[in-house]
């Protein structure tokens, strides 16, 4: 790729950027947007930057253990160094033409910002995953005469983004600091748009007219920042994530991870939090993540400051500066639960289920709904079995809830209004995802890195996606608001799309209101109980 070099009077230095010739963009990469003092510290804004700054390379990211994806990208991923706090970097992609010239810099029409906030379970991922390389998407924007600034923002994961405990309220008490004590991982998120606030002008971009988009942990990230009431964008799409299933959590829950840290660290026998945290902070990323291990569960933390102490699905949202969202969700989301199938014996979740639901007419209408067939002295298939899960499990963790986030939402005033889609489109891609329609993958639909070697239907969703999520950028209606009365959902389908009612999804699998929805309607707190009790 060749170079060019661009002054921001903002950050007072020259960046030298990648220029892709072929897409017509400028791409700034690893800019350093926030700094942190020590591990488990608030980040805080950087303003300025050395001149000349080299903007050809990605930064690095979060340190984070293996992850493959259920999709992988058939491009390569680059050799990214990893450290836990230079990993406060973004990136942004910006049509040449676009960038304010050093003469009369406030002369062009400011283009919207869009940005991308990553998922991967609050563990993995960075600004700069292949699967999300912004060239495709900009060069489609564009064509469907929407052009945009895309900002991708990694932050800090797992144990260094997410980590709370008593140990750390304590610490924060006896410093009477005012910053918050936790949700590190979250407020560097925040960090990143106050950054985008204060200098995106220099790259031609609206800061009042910014659209947050995530997918996964990215989108509930997205929704808690709305749950707090001071989220610094105008719209949101949530794509595959949301409260209260992906958090926030309750203190007690986030601190079993820091327990098992600390006894796994040897330092659960030392008298005061001071010393604990001490030893703490001198491991390395990789004993850190280690001696936290995999399965504890790490994710923003109700907190009572930035997040609500409870959130519940159907509870209101606090008015704020975002007034639009589209939200959704794909067909089979609970794929990524797959092992369960294979750790959980049959019989023990059908123990499980009489526990949670003991009057047999609820336990009976439970098997019949998700799938589920158990008769004594007989199995269900594993085939069956998972398949039943993945029913079950995609609509609990997902499709429910973004139900009820969408109806809460547009019921908040007469400003907010909640677009509903739902994504069934066959994964043209081999291994475990082929012939479904499975979590993320309409947000690499979006950003369309594939195009060419996807079948015709799958490029019709991709570029209409493109063309709705970017004109949403552009504040135009994507399609027929959502209500709690009108029931209209956007159905994107193989290779076709429109707006159906609620009721009229049961032929893909989705569930009807009469059914599957309306039970869970009166019976999700124990539908949710019981999957974290199975998820341990």
């Amino acid at each position: 790729m060749q170079s060019l070099q661009h002054h921001c009077p903002s950050l007072s230095a020259d960046l030298v950027a990648a220029e892709d010739t072929k897409a017509g963009l400028a791409l700034f990469r690893g800019i350093p947007y926030a700094s942190v003092s020590k591990r488990w510290t608030q980040s805080h804004i950087k303003n300025s930057l050395p001149s000349p700054f080299d903007a050809t390379r990605f930064g690095p990211r979060c340190p984070q253990p293996p992850h493959i994806s259920i999709i992988t990208a058939t491009v390569k991923a680059p050799d990214l160094e990893e450290d836990e706090f230079a990993c406060l970097n973004l990136n942004i992609a910006v049509p040449v033409d676009t960038l304010p010239k050093s003469a009369n810099r406030r002369s062009k029409t400011l283009l919207p910002v869009m940005v991308w906030v990553h998922g991967g379970a609050f563990k993995n991922g960075s600004a700069s995953d292949p699967r999300f390389y912004p060239s495709a998407l900009s060069t489609l924007a564009s064509e469907s005469n929407h052009p945009v600034i895309i900002v991708q923002i990694s932050y800090r994961l797992g144990i260094f983004g997410f980590a709370a405990s008593t140990d750390l309220l304590s610490e924060h008490s006896s410093t009477s600091h005012s910053v918050p004590f936790a949700n590190f991982g979250l407020h560097d998120q925040r960090t990143a748009f106050q950054w985008i606030q204060s200098h995106i002008q220099d790259f031609g971009g609206d800061p009042n007219n910014v659209t947050a988009f995530g997918v996964s942990a990215g989108s509930a990230s997205l929704h808690m920042h709305i749950l707090s009431g001071t989220p610094l964008f105008d719209r949101a799409v949530l794509m595959s994530g949301c409260a209260p299933t992906m958090g926030p959590f309750p203190l007690p829950i986030v601190d079993r991870s820091w327990s098992k840290l600390c006894q796994n660290s040897k330092v659960d026998t030392l008298e005061t939090y001071q010393q604990r945290l001490e030893k703490l902070r001198l491991l390395t990323p990789e004993e850190a993540m280690k001696n936290n291990g995999l399965s504890t569960t790490l994710a923003p933390l109700a907190d009572g400051t930035y997040l609500p102490l409870s959130w519940k699905e159907g509870d209101a949202h606090p008015p704020t500066r975002c007034k639009e969202i589209i939200i959704g969700n794909t067909l089979v989301e609970a794929i990524i639960f797959d092992v369960l199938a294979k750790l959980l014996p049959q019989s023990i979740f059908h123990s499980k289920l009489i526990a949670a639901f003991p009057k047999p007419e609820d336990s009976s209408r439970f098997a019949e709904l998700f799938g589920f067939k158990f008769e004594e002295g007989k199995e269900m298939s594993a085939e069956a079995y998972r398949d039943a899960l993945r029913t079950f499990l995609s609509a609990v963790i997902f499709h429910y809830p973004s139900l009820k986030v969408a109806e809460s939402f547009s019921s908040l005033d007469t400003e907010t209004k909640s677009y509903l889609y739902r994504f069934s489109t066959p994964s043209p891609y081999p291994g475990p995802s082929h012939n479904l329609s499975v979590h993320g993958q309409c947000s690499i639909f979006l950003f369309n890195n594939d195009y060419d070697a996807w079948p015709p239907e799958c490029q019709v969703i991709s570029k209409e996606m493109v063309r709705l999520w970017t004109g949403f950028a552009y504040g135009e209606k994507p399609w027929e608001e959502f209500t709690a009365s009108n029931g209209k959902v956007m159905s994107f389908g193989n290779g076709e799309f429109g707006v159906r009612g609620l009721e009229e999804g049961e032929d893909e699998g989705w569930g009807r209101e009469d059914s599957t929805t309306g039970w869970l309607r009166e019976h999700f707190g124990e539908a949710l109980r019981f999957v974290l009790g199975l998820m341990g």
